[in-house]
């Protein structure tokens, strides 16, 4: 079984979404209170819309808390109202990609392009407690995972759509059916991570459709969802079905630590050579502290088991026990402004393939209400059992929101 881990690092950088978990710094460790998806990501609530105008934009000698947001946080900017019941909004996100990679024994390469990564729109209605929630884009490089029509180029596509009620006494569970993201480990806007690819879970290319139960309780949050396949791919057997789900707990204000469990099934699994049937788990810890209100760290740890079934010729077709690592400092060094460092760390459950291990320098600037730019740097060594070759990659980001 071949972990094409370079295929995947280089396709995979045209989706998007935002989740910041390094808001854990303003003491919000949860994020039902700014995102309509429990678990974070995505469609904001107009409590998230203020503390991106307060929390997250540069203020440029201003004091975070010296004024309200006023009709700027609102969608479109308060041009178009909304009644209460309606959350609207929308993204757009523009990448420059360069990549050079070095292969022993064969010439270098490098690769320059743009890359439109997000063009969305998002939206929920509610109901007293019940709730439809969906997004509609365009992707011109196809999308296929989402799309809802279906050519190579040029898709319209549809990353989340479900429907949901709200229970409790607080509304502090949700039951909801649909297409969503896993719930799964960190929710980190890096989904290119070796911890999102191996697992599986990042917020911008791999959502489900299933079933899910959310709860948010005080200091305590949980999801758990049963996947039931992404029915926007055809045929029926390249169809990933299981559970996911984690358990986060938050002993103060500033400290999160959690534990995430996944295991799925697919007849043909259509990311490996040949498609396999294919057996996936993974099962790892997370944690995210600020010991100094400037300075969030963060972690992952998951182990990686992949099997396909036995057969004659091969009785055992297990992989080894694997496992991915993420950790990351990001620095607040002027509101809006971040310097972020992450180390990672990968070696899949697959025979024959050693270690790849990587490290990121970005810095971001919200340098704007409804705007922010990024950039990346990433060194990547990696191993696919063949020769291990490396690869440099250099992104630039702009990303604005309705």
């Amino acid at each position: 079984m071949v972990f094409v881990v370079a295929v995947v690092s280089t396709l995979a950088w045209t989706r998007a979404a935002s989740a910041y978990a390094w808001m854990i710094r303003h003491e919000y460790n949860g994020c039902v209170q700014c995102h309509a998806d429990p678990s974070g990501g995505g469609l904001l609530t107009e409590y998230g819309r203020a503390q991106g105008v307060v929390l997250l934009a540069s203020r440029y000698g201003k004091d975070a808390t010296d004024e309200e947001p006023g009709k700027i946080k609102d969608f479109a900017f308060g041009l178009v109202p909304l009644p209460s019941p309606l959350l609207l909004g929308g993204d757009y996100r523009l990448l420059n990609f360069n990549q050079h990679l070095s292969v022993p024994g064969a010439p270098s390469t490098t690769t320059s392009r743009w890359i439109q990564m997000q063009a969305d729109l998002e939206g929920q209605l509610t109901f007293g407690r019940f709730r439809a929630n969906g997004s509609i884009g365009y992707d011109h490089n196809g999308a296929q995972a989402a799309a809802i029509t279906h050519r190579q180029t040029d898709n319209l596509i549809s990353r989340v759509h479900w429907l949901g009620v709200d229970l409790g006494s607080d509304n502090e569970f949700l039951l909801r059916a649909g297409r969503m993201n896993l719930p799964y480990g960190l929710r980190i806007i890096e989904h290119e991570t070796f911890v999102r690819i191996s697992t599986r879970t990042d917020i911008n290319a791999a959502q489900q459709d299933g079933v899910a139960f959310a709860w948010n309780g005080e200091g305590l949050r949980a999801e758990i969802m049963a996947i039931l396949g992404n029915y926007q791919i055809n045929p029926d057997r390249f169809r990933e079905r299981g559970y996911s789900g984690y358990i986060e707990w938050s002993p103060h204000p500033k400290i999160a630590a959690g534990l995430s469990s996944q295991v799925t099934h697919v007849e043909a699994d259509p990311q490996l050579a040949g498609y396999p049937e294919l057996w996936r788990q993974s099962h790892g810890l997370f944690a995210r502290f600020t010991p100094w209100k400037p300075l969030v760290v963060m972690a992952e740890g998951d182990l990686l088991v992949n099997s396909t079934p036995s057969s004659p010729s091969s009785p055992d077709r297990g992989g080894p026990l694997g496992h991915a690592t993420l950790l990351q400092a990001d620095v607040e060094v002027w509101q809006g402004l971040h310097l972020i460092a992450t180390g990672e760390t990968l070696r899949p459950s697959s025979h024959g393939v050693d270690l790849s291990y990587g490290a990121w320098g970005s810095v971001a600037w919200f340098f704007l209400p409804h705007f922010d730019v990024r950039g990346d740097a990433i060194w990547q060594h990696l191993s696919t059992g063949g020769p291990a070759f490396t690869q440099t990659l250099y992104l630039a980001q702009l990303h604005g929101y309705l």
